[in-house]
């Protein structure tokens, strides 16, 4: 299994490429769902697990990894798929199916899956947003969607709804300290992600702010408010800097990715003077040297709104 995650330079040449690869997996159901290659650590067999008394139903127990303690999230129920009822009680299937091992903000989590199946080569612009069915279904699990050759749809998990669910946070402690700042009030911030939590954060952290800001939920979404914008300002005779201050960009996006967003915008001289800062869950320094190569201005990892404060303080508070 480790096999399939090796070659991670190449994964993130790919990722420049406006590509990506899925590992693709099932959950006890025929739907497959797709997690980006980037966020997978390793691909192991169900190890046996230590309980945790108390726990959270959706965690089945923690897994010792190599000397390091992970915790094993079942993906069933979160992504309201498959048999529940008949589904088999912890000791019965305590060593079946798969684990895959990933890291977000720096932190690694497992996934129980009952299947691992492959990885899928595609591009950006081959995954779009999921339906509102699937959306519903999947209670907001799947941030979005790409088809097969033989007709099937891949549903793409979105890990930051599927950890802010299991370990809900209270917005007084997350944004402890993320103050309203007045220089701000003129100012104005484009943020683009595909994820709705991540979204959330970072609209709560811009309105505790006190910044004006546009969203987008794609790069190319986030594209096209960016060419209207430099046009009207270029319409008007003012810098495009006069009506937007920064962008904050995720990198995996439907349609356009975060480096290619980056690039683009870099490719256009009436944006040469606008900050990019990239935001992601994907750590490390290959995806940061990445984003540099591209243009990017800066780069943070998700989501700490104090460290996101500071980036927009530095960029826009000028």
């Amino acid at each position: 299994m480790s096999s399939l995650i090796k070659e991670v330079d190449a994964r993130t040449r790919l990722a420049g490429a406006n590509q990506m690869e899925l590992l693709l997996f099932q959950v006890g159901s025929a739907e497959v769902f797709g997690l980006n290659v980037f966020k997978v650590r390793e691909v192991m067999k169900m190890p046996t697990l230590t309980r945790v008394p108390d726990a959270d139903h959706r965690i089945e127990g923690m897994a010792n990894i190599r000397g390091t303690t992970v915790p094993v999230i079942d993906l069933k129920p979160l992504l309201a798929w498959g048999d529940h009822a008949n589904a088999p009680k912890q000791s019965e299937k305590e060593n079946d199916g798969n684990l895959i091992v990933t890291e977000y903000n720096s932190s690694l989590q497992a996934f129980h899956v009952s299947a691992v199946d492959r990885i899928l080569r595609v591009s950006w612009s081959q995954v779009k947003p999921p339906p509102r069915l699937v959306r519903d279904t999947a209670k907001g699990g799947v941030t979005a969607v790409t088809m097969l050759d033989d007709g099937r749809m891949v549903l793409i998990l979105d890990v930051e709804k599927v950890l802010a669910d299991i370990c809900p946070r209270p917005d007084e402690e997350v944004y402890a300290g993320v103050e309203e700042k007045p220089i701000l009030k003129s100012k104005r911030v484009l943020f683009a992600d595909d994820s709705l939590v991540a979204r959330t954060q970072i609209r709560k952290t811009l309105e505790r702010l006190g910044i004006p800001y546009l969203q987008a939920t794609t790069g190319r979404e986030a594209w096209e408010q960016l060419q209207a914008i430099a046009d009207r300002a270029v319409s008007e005779g003012k810098p495009v800097r006069s009506e937007i201050q920064m962008v904050l960009s995720d990198i995996e996006m439907p349609d356009m990715d975060g480096f290619t967003l980056t690039k683009q915008i870099r490719s256009d001289p009436r944006f040469a003077d606008i900050p990019v800062v990239l935001h992601s869950s994907l750590t490390g320094t290959c995806n940061q040297d990445k984003g540099r190569a591209m243009g990017a201005t800066d780069y943070v990892t998700k989501f700490d709104p104090k460290i996101l404060t500071e980036k927009i303080l530095r960029y826009c508070g000028a």
